[in-house]
């Protein structure tokens, strides 16, 4: 989730306590020192000091990065796997302009490492962009609480024990079913439309009908409203929050691990980010407040458990409610839609697989008409299975972040608390030393048989963590997973999805997401 003549009261050190300026120091190579000789174990005491971890200097770094640079134009996956094959598993991104220097690491001991160490209060690096738009530019709304994103501590402990038990327990997330289930149904109507009516293909703007399908979700899952998004005349506000979220991410991305100079100037893009988190926070405040009204027009007696999660909230504190609401429709639009994109692709793409998910699928939907329950959605294990395996495959995120909160040793090295560490796991999870045939989509790696367990089961316990893991695992997993779940089936229950073109391609920007048009195919099938 995460400038100007003032910003320069922003710029803080965010450099490890030991790590000494390196902009024009010669990088450390990873063959100059034999890792393997050495017998330090994990005494940290004995490890090697942390300025001697390999990686490019500040100057190579961006030399690289510039016109001309092998690093340039290249998004953030290409870059570190340039990297990561010239100075090996361990490696450290340097600071550059005031930005954050971590370390990042491609073993999955270090990930295990990293997370059991990380205490009761898990932190993991601020988005300083965030941090000052909500607590600088935006007191009014974020004064009390600026959301989970970037708070750290006891702050955000507080704060996260407040939201658990309405975002996290499944008894309490399932509840939402018959009313995602409805918004569900709406797109396989809004297919029937938009669709081309000889070749059954998707309309070239299918992505964007993908995104107002995850906003739609999630505000009936966040306020019990329906916005209406999913026919020709919908609301254009609701439009330019989708398209503000996707600004966001990707200039925050570009701005926080990119060469900027936004912490001494207000840079172009530093602007458009403003902007666009001010679309998000007046448009988010405006759709929240119309939901309110509804509410205190309610009747006490008509309150039941599927209230929305601000209602639930707003009995705990008014201020928590509205952050935790706006950030659920800022962040559960382009991660819930990339992720859906991708699962459909990957059955596009693998009919077989696909066939055995709609028997599964028809054995508790019969007709086209029937509805998903919170019991019959308990029965779906392949397409749980195939969502694993999509996120395997396609993983929306590079890996995790976070700050250690004490002094650990990995691949030998020194790792002070504070430091940033980054877990790259999306290379690793296709990566048959892992997973055996990791290019193939097989969901039955996910399932056990005849009281084998699960072949998946079988890989390092902390590669596929694609929520996260421990208490700052992300807040809105049950709900994503509720939602794409509910869509796939209906989806699948009345289309047969292919897919007649060149393979998909995608980038990461903060997320991964699809670069050409989804130009999938939906065919009906009969009842």
């Amino acid at each position: 989730m995460f400038l100007r003549p003032s910003c320069k009261l922003q710029v803080i050190s965010i450099r490890c306590q030991n790590a000494a300026p390196r902009l024009f120091s010669t990088q450390v190579h990873a063959n100059s020192i034999d890792i393997t000789a050495n017998k330090f174990g994990n005494k940290y005491e004995t490890a090697l000091p942390y300025s001697e971890i390999p990686g490019p200097s500040a100057f190579t770094f961006l030399k690289n990065a510039l016109p001309g640079g092998k690093c340039f134009a290249k998004d953030f996956d290409e870059i570190t796997k340039i990297y990561r094959q010239e100075y090996g598993d361990l490696f450290k991104f340097p600071s550059l302009f005031g930005s954050l220097e971590f370390v990042t690491t491609h073993k999955p001991e270090d990930f295990q490492t990293v997370f059991r160490t990380e205490g009761q209060w898990p932190a993991r690096s601020e988005l300083k962009t965030m941090t000052y738009y909500r607590t600088k530019m935006r007191p009014d709304i974020y004064g009390k609480h600026s959301g989970l994103v970037n708070v750290q501590g006891k702050e955000w402990g507080d704060f996260r024990s407040a939201v658990n038990p309405t975002m996290m327990q499944p008894r309490n997330t399932m509840v939402y079913i018959p009313k995602v289930d409805a918004v569900a149904m709406d797109f396989v109507k809004r297919i029937h439309q938009i669709r081309d009516p000889k070749t059954k293909e998707a309309p070239e703007n299918f992505e964007h009908e993908l995104n107002k399908w995850a906003l739609e979700s999630v505000a009936v899952i966040a306020l019990d409203t329906r916005l209406e998004l999913l026919n020709d005349n919908y609301n254009k506000r609701s439009a330019k929050l989708i398209q503000a979220s996707k600004d966001s991410f990707r200039l925050m991305f570009e701005l926080e691990f990119k060469p900027s100079l936004w912490r001494f100037i207000s840079t172009p893009k530093f602007k458009q980010m403003i902007e666009a988190l001010d679309v998000v926070t007046n448009v988010s405040c405006e759709i929240i407040d119309e939901a309110r009204e509804k509410f205190n027009n309610k009747r006490e007696s008509s309150r039941n458990d599927d209230e929305s999660v601000l209602e639930k909230l707003l009995q705990i504190d008014p201020s928590l409610a509205k952050v935790m609401a706006v950030d659920m429709l800022f962040g559960g639009v382009e991660t819930t839609s990339s992720t859906t994109t991708c699962l459909l692709y990957l059955l596009a793409k693998n009919p077989e697989k696909q066939e055995i998910l709609r028997q599964e699928i028809m054995t508790k939907l019969p007709t086209k008409d029937s509805l998903l329950t919170v019991e019959n959605m308990k029965h779906f294990p392949y397409l749980r299975a195939c969502l694993k395996e999509s996120l395997r495959m396609l993983p929306i995120i590079a890996g995790h972040i976070r700050t250690t909160s004490q002094n650990i040793v990995l691949q030998g090295y020194q790792i002070p608390k504070g430091t940033t560490v980054a877990m790259g796991v999306n290379r690793l999870q296709i990566d048959d030393k892992y997973f055996p045939n990791a290019e193939k989509f097989e969901p039955e790696r996910w399932l056990k048989k005849d009281g084998v367990p699960a072949p998946a089961k079988s890989a390092h316990p902390f590669i596929f963590l694609p929520f996260g893991f421990g208490p700052r695992m992300c807040v809105g997993k049950r709900f994503a997973e509720m939602e794409i779940e509910t869509l796939v089936a209906r989806i699948l229950r009345n289309f047969r999805v292919e897919w007649h073109h060149p393979d998909l391609k995608f980038k990461f920007t903060s997320l991964k997401v699809p670069v050409d048009k989804l130009l999938f195919t939906f065919k009906d099938i009969s009842d």
